[in-house]
């Protein structure tokens, strides 16, 4: 233990906590990448060898590949987080000068990935996190910025159209990082496949709800690029349920389909005011920035909201300098669905974080926002649908102002189109089987936040290549019945 805090220099919770890991196989039973590249990863195996051979350990690229999904710490038992080890391990390594050749370590990664991963300039960004690079103060930022656009450079526009090998046609719902994993795996074994995208613009949760300045939108382009060099056909401004449908998608000559169209519809905040002008959605405040619209702030915003999402909206927010940019959301700091690593670099940034609060009110004059009336909050009980509530404290109501309010309370779907055969939960999504991902409708699966809900977006990729190999095997089969 103190080998590692000796040459590391890391002041983290779980170093101190190590000693409670009791090698269950949580983290790597839960772990997509593990599950995906299981030959060159394995989470536990990664923080084992950072313990016991720390020095060895920040030379190797394990530490490298974790892509911060944070399955792992979510299902950790103990509560502990190897993404954050992994993380810290890496960039202390480098700040120290620990690592002789980083450029051949992060050139491993990006070659690893390549060859075993459906989008591995996405997944390289996920590894690699070159937005560390953003004030000039990360090494390790600046160096895989650099490395991705080596690696832009050297395979631009290289990719040879796949030659169909089958006959059978797949059509894809989405072009988020679901549907594009799907295709990119689905075309790879020879399949003709066609993404149906309903905007004009392709990315989906890649370009619009991640800030320019988290993911650089030539990542996103040259992903896209690379599928259409590969045969992916891809079909914008189309809207399954409006120009055309489920059954419709079979009758012209689809053999499977693969639902990825994502959690675009917020949930709506319920609170007195929340209609004032002055309030938004996080959703479509990031779409509208990442789009190049006319976003207009006032001088305090309020995010209110803790998930990935909110801290996004309120790193955005802040760029434009207003006075006061807070972050309201009802968990405890500990128990905020944000990466840590995300909510340090929004206070870093100037963000205001008050955790432990909800809002009760939004206050306004002439229908204008002027403040939020909140009250702190508890840990509760779990609910019958396994939510864990929190109890609002009385007597501890506060004012804050505001005449911005962004809201990030979570996303739904819109499974509006959906056949009645397509069984959904309760909590508005589609169910699956959890291994093959086929819903209750032959020959259609789902992938992604349309059966998670919100999530990260390597859950995402993973999601789009499992549907993969599972709609390979159901062509395959179905062919010799």
């Amino acid at each position: 233990m103190s080998v590692l805090s000796d040459d590391f220099k890391l002041k983290l919770p779980e170093t101190s906590r190590i000693s409670e890991c009791y090698e269950c196989g949580v983290c790597t039973g839960n772990c997509p990448l593990a599950h995906m590249i299981p030959r060159y990863y394995n989470p536990r195996t990664t923080l084992l060898r950072l313990f016991l051979d720390p020095k060895r350990s920040a030379t190797q690229i394990g530490p490298w590949l974790c892509m911060r999904c944070r399955r792992c710490s979510k299902r950790c038992p103990q509560k502990l987080s190897p993404h954050e080890l992994f993380l810290h391990t890496r960039t202390a390594a480098l700040e120290i000068g620990q690592i002789a050749d980083p450029s051949r370590i992060m050139g491993e990664v990006l070659k690893l990935l390549e060859e075993e991963l459906p989008l591995p300039l996405v997944s390289g960004w996920l590894c690699l996190r070159p937005d560390e690079a953003e004030g000039g103060s990360s090494t390790a930022g600046k160096l895989a910025t650099e490395a991705l656009k080596d690696y832009l450079k050297k395979h631009r526009d290289s990719c040879e159209t796949v030659k169909n090998a089958r006959l059978e046609k797949v059509a894809i719902i989405g072009s988020g990082p679901a549907g594009l994993a799907a295709a990119s795996e689905l075309v790879k074994k020879g399949y003709s496949v066609s993404i149906l995208e309903k905007s004009s613009r392709l990315g989906g949760m890649l370009r619009n709800g991640i800030p320019q300045f988290r993911l650089s939108r030539d990542l996103v382009d040259a992903e896209i690029d690379r599928l259409r060099n590969l045969g992916v056909d891809i079909k914008t401004n189309v809207c399954v349920g409006r120009d055309t449908g489920i059954p419709k998608l079979f009758e012209e000559g689809n053999q499977a389909l693969f639902i990825a169209s994502g959690c675009g519809v917020p949930a709506k905040l319920r609170v007195d005011g929340a209609s004032s002008q002055g309030v938004t959605y996080a959703v479509e405040f990031l779409e509208d920035l990442n789009s190049g619209g006319n976003v207009k702030l006032g001088d305090s915003v309020v995010v209110i909201g803790g998930g990935n999402v909110g801290i996004d909206a309120a790193r955005a927010a802040i760029r434009f300098k207003p006075r006061t940019v807070r972050l309201l959301c009802p968990e405890s700091r500990e128990e905020m669905p944000s990466d840590l690593t995300e909510i340090m670099k929004a206070e870093k940034e100037g963000v205001q974080i008050h955790p432990s609060c909800m809002p009760r009110k939004i206050s306004g004059k002439d229908g204008k926002v002027t403040a939020i009336e909140c009250v702190k909050t508890k840990p509760g009980q779990y609910d019958r649908s396994g939510r864990f509530l929190l109890v609002p404290i009385e007597g501890s109501e506060f004012t804050v102002e505001a005449d911005t309010v962004i809201v990030a309370i979570g996303q739904q779907a819109d499974l509006s189109f959906l056949p009645t055969k397509i069984r959904v939960s309760r909590w508005n999504t589609i169910e699956t089987d959890p291994f093959s991902l086929e819903t209750s409708m032959k020959g259609v699966f789902a992938g992604g936040d349309v059966v998670l809900g919100p999530a990260s977006v390597f859950e995402a990729i993973y999601a789009g290549w499992k549907a993969a190999i599972s709609i390979d095997l159901y062509l395959r089969h179905a062919n010799t019945r």
